[in-house]
């Protein structure tokens, strides 16, 4: 009964929005709080995305539903299945989550777990050490990172004396951060058609790879996991929390070779590195900087994306031990099921952006703003309002995708299309700094959730023992912003945070030490 007054207030505000004169100043926002309320209320990024594209079709056609239907189908969702991008966007996803679902059955990873937890003088470090390294291996996928690592660690934390929450702590930490700079992963699609849709005269891939540097959260949360882990510091709400006691027996993974895992990842990402330049249509040339800046820029990257990402299935087919090979055909379509809802996120966001386009959203949010923000101090008010909104809906996905146009397109129209080339890996990295940082903090984020029960705690408990963590990393990232802001390169920022940070892990865990 929720659900349904829900859709009928949106319904019904859609209706007084469009037909009611006093309120045609809104049309402009609407579908953008149409879209946070219902994400914010149901914790669904593809209902959410879904309740703007309608809103926004039913104010744009006078408040006729069937002329809305219409609107959002043909206008909005349809045209998004069409071009080399969106089509290998969709395509790229599914192929990665196959690719995922092959190396977890294979138990390639638990294998590599239990070499390297071999000969260790200091098992915590030795084991909270290798999670945080095979995250970094599992790049491919935020959420099946977090399951994997989970999955296969926790009986070896038991054993030790680490808690499960400081185990969900490094698992979640590493797989959303990773997966997001990494650029090969289920993410890296749906990020290079939110910069290639929204940022006019820019290369995406090119805007994504000067991205990384000033996304600082996601880098120093990268940094802060083995600092972290080697200093022993453990802030007091972390410290609450014990080992499990008599935890319960678990069957053990099948396990095969590690190389079987390593292989087919090297393969992933080298063969998609190779295909941008041979599918770039200039010079091969490995070695060249030059090369792979036109390479990554060439509109053959959709190609090189799909081709990569074939070769690595392909090699993670043949990898996988003979014996078992019956199993891939079930692994595969596992792991690119496990990936639908993602498809639609994407699908609903392309459509959501479209509609942005057409109601003005953005320009009616520079015309409020006027030039109270300078263009400099965009990326730090973008990340602390991308922060506050993936927290309260708990998605960094449906928090990109509804702030990813609107960021960039005020952007735009603030400083022109080749001024804001120079700030726009700025506010794209705050975007999805601020998106993942969020989702940390959120107790109802999906990968805080997976993370804290793959891992075998509380959601709840998971949040409150990360708090602190990830609020240290975001005070650090929020500094390197100040510091860009002022003229700083991005880098540079970013590595004087970082020395910052380590400083105050430093100090803390030293004060704490008996």
């Amino acid at each position: 009964m929720r659900h349904l007054a829900l859709w009928i207030g949106v319904f019904a505000g859609s209706l007084l929005v469009a037909l009611v004169p006093g309120f045609g100043g809104l049309i402009p926002f609407w579908p953008v709080v149409v879209a946070f309320a219902v994400i914010l209320f149901t914790r669904q990024a593809a209902a959410g995305l879904g309740a703007g594209v309608i809103a926004g079709c039913l104010v744009l056609s006078g408040g006729s539903p069937v002329e809305a239907a219409r609107t959002a189908l043909e206008d909005h969702v349809f045209p998004q299945l069409g071009g080399s991008w969106h089509l290998s966007a969709l395509l790229f996803t599914l192929l990665l989550g196959s690719f995922a679902g092959v190396l977890e059955a294979s138990g390639g990873f638990s294998a590599l777990l239990q070499k390297m937890l071999k000969g260790s003088q200091q098992p915590q470090r030795r084991v909270l050490g290798s999670v945080y390294g095979l995250g970094l291996l599992c790049f491919f996928d935020g959420l099946a990172n977090s399951m994997l690592m989970g999955r296969i660690a926790r009986q070896a934390v038991d054993r030790i004396g680490v808690s499960r929450e400081k185990l969900a702590w490094v698992v979640d930490s590493t797989s959303s951060p990773v997966a997001c700079v990494a650029f090969v992963s289920t993410w890296i699609a749906f990020q290079l058609t939110l910069i290639g849709d929204n940022m006019p005269g820019g290369e995406a891939y090119q805007l994504f790879f000067q991205s990384i540097p000033a996304n600082p959260y996601c880098l120093l949360t990268l940094f802060l996991v083995p600092f972290a882990i080697f200093r022993n510091w453990e802030p007091t709400p972390m410290k609450n929390y014990k080992a499990s006691a008599g935890a319960e027996q678990e069957s053990s993974p099948t396990l095969t070779e590690p190389w079987r895992v390593l292989l087919p990842l090297v393969i992933l990402a080298s063969s998609i590195a190779v295909s941008l330049q041979v599918w770039s249509g200039n010079d091969i040339n490995l070695f060249s900087l030059d090369a792979w800046r036109k390479a990554a820029s060439s509109d053959g990257t959709p190609i090189a994306l799909v081709g990569g990402a074939l070769s690595g299935l392909a090699a993670a087919w043949l990898c996988y031990p003979s014996k078992r090979r019956h199993e891939v055909g079930p692994a595969m379509l596992q792991g690119a099921a496990g990936l639908l809802p993602a498809l639609v996120i994407l699908i609903l966001a392309w459509s959501l952006g479209s509609v942005f386009e057409e109601t003005g959203a953005a320009k009616q949010i520079k015309l409020l703003l006027g030039n109270q923000i300078p263009a400099v101090w965009l990326p730090l008010a973008v990340f602390a309002v991308t922060s506050l909104t993936a927290f309260a809906t708990g998605s960094s996905w449906g928090t990109m995708a509804l702030l990813m146009p609107l960021a960039l397109k005020v952007l735009v129209d603030t400083e022109g299309a080749d001024a804001a080339l120079a700030i726009a890996p700025g506010v794209i990295g705050a975007v999805f700094g601020g998106a993942v940082f969020g989702d940390h903090c959120s107790p109802f984020s999906d990968t805080t959730v997976v993370s804290a029960l793959a891992s075998g705690c509380k959601p709840t408990d998971h949040v409150l023992s990360q708090l602190p963590y990830a609020l240290s990393a975001a005070t650090a990232a929020s500094l390197a912003y100040l510091l860009m802001a002022i003229g700083l390169p991005a880098l540079v920022a970013t590595l004087s945070a970082g020395l910052l940070l380590a400083g105050f892990v430093l100090f803390q865990s030293r004060a704490s030490s008996p």
